[in-house]
This record gives C-alpha cells, structure tokens and sequence, in this order.
C-alpha cells in the first residue's frame, strides 16, 4: 500500500489518500476531487480533454517513487 497527499497527486489539500494499486489510487484521488474540489475536478477534466496522459503519466512517476507504507 502507498499513501499520497491530494497535493501530491495535483491536488490542493494535504489528506492523505492509500491504495494499494496505481489505478485503485486513481479513483480513490477522483472520488476525493470530486467531492472536496470541485474546481479541481473541473481543472482536472479540462487537462484530460486536452492530453489524456498527461496527468496519469506525471502522477504515476510520483506514485512510483513513493515508499510502500505499512498498514495499521
């Protein structure tokens, strides 16, 4: 499992998000968007309008080179 902050992930808060996979992580970041930052959600749709991989393949570089975290 990995934990990332929204900010880390392009976001604008420090919550914490976990998954244990990149595409687990990807709707956990989207649901939490979604819900927090709407004008991020809107920003984000915009990027993926213009370049569909742009974002996933900053993001996931990052999601690469954090630690594993423990669990619990």
């Amino acid at each position: 499992m990995k934990t990332m902050t929204c900010r880390e992930l392009g976001g604008k808060c420090d919550q914490k998000l976990s998954a244990n996979s990149w595409d687990e992580m990807v709707k956990v970041m989207t649901r939490h968007v979604l819900e927090k930052h709407p004008d991020v959600a809107k920003m984000m749709e915009q990027m993926h309008n213009e370049d569909p991989t742009k974002w996933g393949s900053e993001m996931r570089q990052k999601w690469e080179a954090s630690p594993e975290t423990e669990c619990g």
